[in-house]
């Protein structure tokens, strides 16, 4: 029976299914999707002006804007045409107001903007605004679009002043971009990584950055990881990325160290870091702030109210520090800052144009000293931060690591399968209407040190023992099913020759179900919340103006009173 229903053949193409069917199983198992990169740098607004973030798109015809990640937002909020922008006790316009959040999103021009299912995102906490939920394409990248992705827009301002003004994509434990991006099969693994590149005053000293989801950017990365669990208590640190830090140490120009630590350096700066943190750290001013004055001959006191917000400004009379700044953590690793980095024109935008002022007689030092009430606080490691550390965070294993960056626009971007490992290759991909991802021949990992490590295992790893099980139910369906088909055929067969009969197959057609759909228009329910703002100083001054060119401005030696 079995060798009449079955022959030789059968057996052959059977096995040859059911190892390879095996192989793509083990393969597969450990491979990742393509990770997402997407580019930091300028993105021109509807103002003709820029902003620096993550240049994402929104709606159709697609609007451009500058976003910033944020914690413990789990939603992406974008403003609207009413942007509620009250900084510096000034009236803003709304053309001013479109440069200070990184653009303005119009719902009523987005010819796919809906309304979302109520069940499609997370309620926020954490003091963020009411916001008015709509879902809309949203664009990634040339190959990653998410469709009806749900967005809320805020409806009013909510006291972050600088601190966080722009558009966000919220990075919370909830994150709805990270577990719709999961859930969509675009990236395996809730990961990403996160180089912010570099603003200095002249364009060697620029470099746009990138942030990857699903994976990280091995190109941009020097050495060993130095990896860390988050933290459990986000109240604490709303990233989960504590780190201590054990020294920091000036490098003047002339080869000189000096450390800003009492002599005893019995002490360590608990910090958290906040990638989207206006400065490169905020430090308490005693004792670490005022030895820095003290070693550099500058006691300065003047803040920024600009893109560096609330960070140490320099007087007329004041000769800026030259050095680097080296900031040693406990794990390890050794963070070095170029001067280039450190110190930087005082830069702000126009309330009411949206246009930069550049003030490079005054220039700030990315460094926001906190004191009196504030004196206690958890300290920040900020965006300028990840201008000389690049930054990977798993959320699937509960870790993120840090390596010394290597500033580069070169790319080799590195998966994590669905295990929250490093992958071995890539994936294939499947077609796609909404999202498409280039192919290259395989992202091969090496055993050097470059990467995070891996969980060792003396097995197969879950998702491939998952994949052998799937596979092995696959083959054995596929057998029985084609068992049944030549037995039948069989029989068919012989029924033909006996009767003389020919056997016609009726395919029936079913008719294609019509689809409606129904875009209710939103009414744009903006009101404005205005909030007080520091008394000390009601603006920047004036100063130099210009346009943005490559990821911050060419500063030209000019004075602070010169305008272009």
């Amino acid at each position: 029976m079995w060798r009449g229903c079955f022959g030789w053949k059968f057996w052959h193409v059977t096995l040859g299914i059911t190892c390879q069917a095996f192989l793509w199983a083990v393969v597969d198992a450990d491979c990742g999707p393509y990770p997402i990169s997407i580019k930091i740098g300028n993105v021109t607004l509807t103002n003709k002006s820029s902003a620096r973030g993550l240049a994402v798109s929104v709606g159709s015809p697609q609007q451009d804007f500058a976003f910033l990640p944020q914690w413990p937002l789990n939603n992406t909020m974008v403003y609207g045409t009413s942007g509620f922008c009250d900084l510096r006790q000034e009236k803003w316009t709304e053309t001013g107001c479109i440069t200070f959040r990184g653009g303005e999103y119009s719902m009523i021009t987005s010819d796919t903007r809906k309304v979302p299912s109520p069940d499609s995102y997370p309620i926020e906490k954490g003091g963020y605004p009411q916001m008015n939920f709509v879902s809309d394409n949203i664009r990634l990248n040339d190959n990653h679009t998410l469709p009806s992705f749900p967005i809320g827009i805020a409806l009013s301002a909510w006291g972050e002043q600088a601190y966080h003004n722009m558009m966000a994509i919220g990075m919370g434990v909830n994150s709805t971009m990270l577990s719709t991006l999961k859930s969509t099969g675009k990236i395996a693994a809730r990961a990403w990584g996160m180089f912010w590149g570099r603003e200095g005053a002249t364009r060697e000293t620029q470099l746009d950055g990138s942030m990857v989801f699903g994976g990280y950017d091995r190109a941009k990365v020097v050495g060993q990881p130095y990896t860390q669990f988050l933290v459990a208590d986000r109240s604490v640190c709303s990233t989960g990325m504590l780190v201590t830090v054990t020294d920091l140490v000036l490098n003047f120009a002339n080869g000189t160290n000096a450390s800003l630590f009492p002599p005893a350096k019995t002490s360590s700066i608990s910090a958290c870091i906040v990638p989207d943190y206006p400065v490169l750290m905020t430090m308490p001013n005693d004792p670490y702030f005022n030895n820095f004055r003290l070693l550099t001959n500058a006691f300065i006191e003047g803040r920024s109210f600009g893109i560096d917000f609330y960070s140490i400004r320099y007087n007329d009379s004041d000769i800026p520090y030259t050095g680097d700044l080296t900031i040693k953590l406990q794990s390890g690793l050794n963070v070095r800052i170029p001067n280039d980095q450190l110190i930087v024109p005082d830069r702000y935008s126009d309330s009411k144009t949206g246009q930069w002022v550049v003030n490079s007689t005054d220039p700030t030092i990315v460094i926001n000293p906190i004191q009196d009430i504030n004196g206690n606080d958890l300290s920040q490691l900020g965006r300028q931060f990840l201008s000389a550390a690049y930054l990977m965070v798993n959320e699937e294993t509960g870790q993120f690591s840090l390596w010394a960056a290597n500033p580069t626009l070169d790319e080799d971007l590195a998966a994590f399968d669905a295990d929250g490992k490093e992958a071995d290759s890539i994936c294939p991909t499947t077609s796609s209407t909404n999202t498409t991802a280039p192919q290259p021949d395989a992202l091969t990992a090496t055993a050097s040190n470059k990467g995070p490590a891996k969980a060792a295992s003396g097995g197969l790893s879950t998702g491939a023992i998952a994949g052998i099980v799937i596979a092995a139910v696959a083959v054995i369906a596929l057998a029985s099913g084609l068992g049944v088909w030549l037995s039948r055929k069989k029989r068919a067969r012989k029924a033909a020759s006996q009767q003389g009969e020919y056997v016609e197959t009726i395919v029936e057609e079913f008719p294609k179900a019509r689809q409606t759909s129904y875009q209710p228009e939103l009414p744009d329910t903006s009101g404005q919340w205005p909030h007080e703002m520091y008394a000390d100083r009601t603006g920047p001054s004036p100063g130099s103006r210009y346009e943005l060119a490559g990821s911050i401005p060419t500063v030209p030696d000019r004075g602070a009173g010169d305008r272009i």
